[in-house]
């Protein structure tokens, strides 16, 4: 089911996969557009994913969700001056369209995933600003949300700049901020020369953590 739909510019998405692949499906307009690729995906999971991110496009876009990939592996959505970036996580997808070039969204689910890595894709500064997330007379799992934060703001980031063999460590850094429940907050790129700062809106929900770039 959808949650969450903005049917505003840009217009953002996120759906709850609590249907079977074939109910997703049934639901899709344009099944010609995809019924060949589909056939090829043999994980139920995988297909769940594949066909809430069209469905979900379809739904807030109301357009044909013909997603192709371009050199990058990036997606694009043909016939359409729309521009896109998707993400899925356990049980949930996220789609993102914008009239301007580069967006970026992604989403987890909460975990401690992140917070265990924290020091492979968080450089020393980020690692301290996490560290002091910590508060467990008020919510035990605050300090890995806040790296599952920072892990998702740079992958929303690494799709908006476009670029392979990005460093999530060296070459993206997060600006100090206070973390909320929603909110904003600015990352620097050092991949190219540059030097671009995105401006990176999240939210923090009881299900998912969810960033994007517009």
């Amino acid at each position: 089911m959808p949650l969450a739909l903005t049917l505003k510019k840009p217009l953002i998405g996120v759906w709850k996969i609590d249907e079977s692949w074939q109910e997703l499906l049934s639901q899709i307009r344009f099944k010609e557009l995809i019924i060949n690729e589909l056939s090829t995906i043999k994980s139920e999971t995988r297909r769940q994913e594949w066909l809430a991110v069209r469905l979900l496009t379809e739904t807030i876009a109301c357009v044909r969700a013909n997603i192709i990939y371009n050199k990058d592996g990036a997606p694009v959505l043909a016939d359409s001056h729309l521009h896109i970036s998707i993400s899925h996580t356990k049980g949930f997808a996220a789609v993102i369209l914008t009239e301007t070039p580069a967006p970026g969204i992604d989403i987890e689910y909460h975990s401690p995933r992140a917070y265990r890595l924290r020091e492979r894709f968080l450089n020393e500064q980020e690692q301290t600003i996490t560290n002091k997330q910590k508060q467990p007379k008020t919510k035990e799992n605050k300090e890995m949300d806040f790296a599952t934060l920072l892990w998702c703001a740079k992958e929303t980031a690494f799709k908006a700049l476009g670029h392979q063999e990005v460093d999530f460590k060296e070459h993206l850094h997060v600006i100090p901020f206070l973390p909320a429940d929603e909110g904003s907050f600015m990352l620097e790129e050092t991949k190219t020369p540059y030097n671009q700062v995105f401006n990176i809106n999240y939210k923090i929900t009881e299900d998912y953590i969810l960033t994007w770039k517009e």
